[in-house]
């Protein structure tokens, strides 16, 4: 596969545009738009072989990501992750990098939401999540190698019931975290890394419905004064892929502003 030089990606991720993942295969879930697609066309344009997965099949066909694959992926669908997972080892040989970015944010009071919505959110979020690590972790568990880094948020942290994510998201969120930890606990001896990503507030399209007052508010709240952008996570997310970061294991990666600060 061709690389680039960087150019057109985000100023945070070309400091890693120099072929540093040449030869190795990532799959990037989520990568339909937003983190997940600005990720994908960092480990790229760092020589990287990509994986594009998302439900959004016009999305994921359409992502400007210069000779990546596209799957069309439900991360629920277990059997369906599993094949996909296991035809990328078969046709590439291996599987090197996981950024699991796929998720759903809710905003419904508590006194509204059912359990139905739980369910819902918990699926997508927490579920899906174990899903693509597990069916990762089998084959890079077995090469002796390999990175996870699963996306998980500030309100894991926090809590919900805010003006954008709400208390389904934040314990979907929150499990995340704590899913990294037992993985990384896990997996640590052989090889392959765990790790959390943690965005704060990120202007997204994931967030295309907040009013622009609304995320000016917010951005006023965050001690650099401006909300997260797609290439501030990809440009963590390769950290925490990277060699650079061959000592971080259940890592919870604040990418905020300072917002965390704690």
């Amino acid at each position: 596969m061709s690389t680039s030089n960087g150019a057109g990606l985000a100023p945070e991720c070309r400091a890693f545009a120099s072929d540093g993942f040449a030869g190795r295969v990532a799959l990037v879930t989520g990568a339909a738009g937003g983190m997940g697609l600005a990720a994908a066309q960092a480990f790229a344009a760092c020589g990287a072989r990509v994986v594009l997965a998302d439900r959004d099949e016009d999305g994921v066909r359409e992502a400007a990501v210069p000779g990546a694959t596209a799957l069309v992926l439900d991360v629920t669908d277990e059997s369906a992750v599993a094949r996909a997972v296991d035809g990328i080892v078969e046709e590439t040989g291996r599987l090197d990098h996981v950024l699991h970015c796929a998720a759903v944010i809710t905003a419904c009071h508590s006194r509204e939401a059912d359990a139905a919505h739980w369910r819902r959110v918990l699926d997508i979020n927490l579920v899906g999540a174990f899903v693509v690590a597990q069916a990762a972790l089998r084959h890079m568990e077995k090469a002796g190698s390999g990175t996870v880094v699963l996306v998980a948020s500030d309100a894991g942290f926090r809590g919900g019931g805010g003006l954008i994510a709400d208390s389904a998201y934040a314990a979907s969120k929150a499990g995340v975290l704590s899913l990294v930890k037992s993985l990384a606990r896990e997996f640590a001896s052989t090889g392959v890394r765990v790790n959390a990503l943690v965005p704060g507030p990120s202007d997204t399209p994931m967030h295309a419905a907040v009013p622009a007052e609304l995320k000016q508010r917010i951005a006023t709240a965050i001690p650099v004064g401006r909300m997260g952008r797609p290439g501030d996570m990809a440009a963590a997310a390769l950290f925490l892929s990277s060699p650079g970061a061959s000592f971080v294991h259940g890592a919870a990666l604040d990418v905020d502003g300072g917002l965390m600060l704690r």
